[in-house]
């Protein structure tokens, strides 16, 4: 999808489209300047008044930026002048837990499908899907 089309006649969308490009290019080039260990730890966030607000993932990652980040000051200057200083910021990624699955059946139901699977002589693959299903323990 071309979001550039539509940010043609949106002017609302094309300015947000211009910032993410902007934001896209400051990250670029700080990934750029920083070893390969560092790079998937930290994104750019934004710049509020002349300071560049970059998000680290982890306190370590946030304290190894903390030291570097301010001699990249002149790279990122290039970029975009308005840049003063540089924030850290720490905010580790959302990990959403897994789900465990925790549905099980209680006897009356594993009698009850056991019953059907009898029930189902002319269906046998039905019959023995629900004949397994009826044997499943917790």
């Amino acid at each position: 999808m071309n979001l550039n089309h539509f940010g043609q006649k949106n002017k609302q969308l094309q300015q947000l489209l211009a910032q993410s490009t902007h934001w896209q290019r400051l990250t670029n080039c700080l990934k750029q300047e920083l070893p390969a260990t560092m790079r998937p730890h930290f994104n750019v966030a934004c710049v509020r008044d002349g300071c560049l607000v970059v998000i680290a993932y982890n306190s370590m990652a946030a304290s190894r930026l903390r030291m570097v980040l301010p001699a990249l000051l002149p790279q990122l200057q290039l970029i975009d002048s308005a840049v003063e200083s540089v924030k850290v910021k720490v905010q580790p990624p959302d990990l959403k837990p897994e789900l465990a699955k925790r549905a099980s059946l209680g006897p009356l139901a594993r009698s009850e499908l056991a019953r059907s699977a009898e029930a189902l002589s002319h269906h046998p693959e039905l019959a023995i899907a629900l004949q397994r299903l009826s044997e499943k323990k917790d």
